[in-house]
């Protein structure tokens, strides 16, 4: 009669405890350039991005049965500078095998792993193992306005072209003396060309209705907003140069 006892427990525990789940948690990253990078847990970005930063996180769950059901929890603590002090804090909490997230801020970012699990029939919940972090960085927020170009043909600065590195949204409006708009975009509809350092965007070639414009002061505003919610505002001259004899 005991040996009979010993079997049914052992088959009642069979059933209650889960199979332990093999994970491999892990981000996939993509920069405003659409570079593509996977960083697993463990490991360091080795480079920093630019914002805005486009992260799907996976627990990369392995082996494990229908019977089983695990449980899992992101977090993503941010440390960043200021007004001169270095800060922490909990920046994102998600309870998802797979989640997306857009990061529109700066700064160093780890992002932890943890999980639970349990047989679907049972009630007792089991612990998962120690995950080690992912870490990456993004980097603050800068934008420069040139005030010349010369959209001439000569393959030398033909192109009215805005510096950007780490700028979450960008709107800009160029006019001529008169104040006749000229050209308008956005981050959506301006052509963006990458750099090692940074990007441009590329706001205006010089023409109008088809035409190049004639030498003079045309006139630029620019509304954005950098990692961190920094804006920027800026409203300047371009001066258009053809060259000489050129009108």
């Amino acid at each position: 009669m005991r040996v009979v006892y010993i079997l049914v427990f052992c088959l009642l525990s069979m059933h209650s405890v889960a199979q332990m789940p093999l994970v491999r948690p892990f981000a996939v990253l993509q920069d405003v350039d659409a570079e593509v990078d996977t960083i697993y847990t463990g490991d360091a970005a080795s480079e920093s991005y630019e914002a805005p930063l486009q992260a799907l996180f996976n627990a990369g769950v392995n082996s494990v049965s229908d019977d089983v059901v695990v449980f899992a929890e992101w977090r993503v603590d941010r440390s960043f500078m200021q007004d001169g002090k270095q800060k922490t804090e909990v920046y994102l909490k998600r309870q998802n095998l797979e989640t997306e997230y857009t990061f529109n801020d700066y700064g160093t970012f780890t992002v932890h792993f943890a999980y639970s699990y349990r047989h679907k029939d049972s009630t007792n919940t089991v612990q998962g193992e120690d995950i080690q972090p992912i870490t990456f960085s993004i980097d603050d927020s800068e934008m420069t306005v040139p005030n010349a170009f010369s959209p001439n043909g000569d393959g030398v600065n033909d192109l009215f072209k805005v510096e950007v590195h780490s700028i979450v949204s960008f709107k800009m409006s160029i006019f001529n003396r008169w104040g006749q708009l000229i050209v308008s975009g956005d981050e959506k509809s301006l052509e963006y060309e990458g750099d090692v350092d940074g990007g441009y965007y590329i706001c205006w070639d010089g023409t109008h209705n088809g035409e190049t414009v004639s030498n003079g002061v045309y006139y630029i505003r620019i509304d954005a907003v950098g990692a961190g919610g920094k804006r920027y505002t800026r409203r300047s001259d371009i001066n258009v140069m053809l060259g000489l004899g050129r009108e």
